[in-house]
C-alpha cells in the first residue's frame, strides 16, 4: 500500500500507513545513463547537463510539486542559483527546511554545487540528495549520492514553495 501525504507544503510518499517517508528523491529519468550522460555533455529537458547537480534538482523539484519556472536558461551553473532564485522573488537564506535547494556556490569552482534537502536532522545540518558530487580532486562523479549530516556552512538555501494546486 502507498500513502501520500501533504505536510507543510511537501508531497511526501510513505509504503506503510501512519509513517511519513520525506520528499521524493529516487526516480531520475536520466539514471540509466549516468554516468556516461553526464560525460557525453547531454541536455537534459530542463536545459541542463544531464547527471549533474542543477539537472537532478530541477528533476526533484518539479517530482515534489515545486516550480522551476523561475529558471532562467543559459543562467543556471549550480554558483548561480541563489542570484536567479532572488530575482524571482524567492526566499534565499542560511536556513535549510526539507525541500529547500541547498547550494554551495563556491564548491566545486567555477561551477558551484546544488541538492535537495531531504531532512533537517539537526542545527547546522541537512540530509541532502544529489548527483555529481565532485570529489575532493575536483574530479566530477556524475553518481547519484545522499549524505547525511552535512555541515551546512558555506552553503545558501532556496525555498521554493509547493506549486498550488489549480
Amino acid at each position: 500500500m502507498c500513502l501520500v501525504a501533504v505536510a507543510a507544503g511537501l508531497l511526501f510518499i510513505s509504503s506503510s500507513p501512519g509513517r511519513t517517508a520525506g520528499p521524493v528523491i529516487n526516480g531520475y529519468p536520466y539514471a540509466p545513463r549516468c554516468p556516461q550522460a553526464g560525460v557525453e555533455d547531454v541536455v537534459d529537458r530542463w536545459g541542463m547537463y544531464a547527471c549533474n547537480c542543477t539537472s537532478y534538482v530541477a528533476w526533484a523539484l518539479q517530482a515534489n510539486g515545486q516550480p522551476i519556472d523561475w529558471f532562467i536558461p543559459g543562467a543556471m551553473n549550480a554558483w548561480n542559483w541563489p542570484h536567479v532564485a532572488r530575482l524571482s522573488g524567492l526566499r534565499v537564506d542560511r536556513i535549510p527546511t526539507v525541500g529547500s535547494v541547498a547550494a554551495w556556490p563556491h564548491l566545486a569552482r567555477p561551477f558551484g554545487h546544488v541538492a535537495y534537502v531531504r531532512a533537517v536532522p539537526g542545527p547546522g545540518l541537512v540530509d541532502v540528495a544529489e548527483y555529481n558530487l565532485p570529489t575532493r580532486r575536483g574530479k566530477q562523479t556524475f553518481r547519484f549520492d545522499t549524505r547525511d549530516n552535512v555541515s551546512t556552512a558555506g552553503a545558501v538555501f532556496i525555498h521554493v514553495r509547493r506549486r498550488e494546486r489549480e
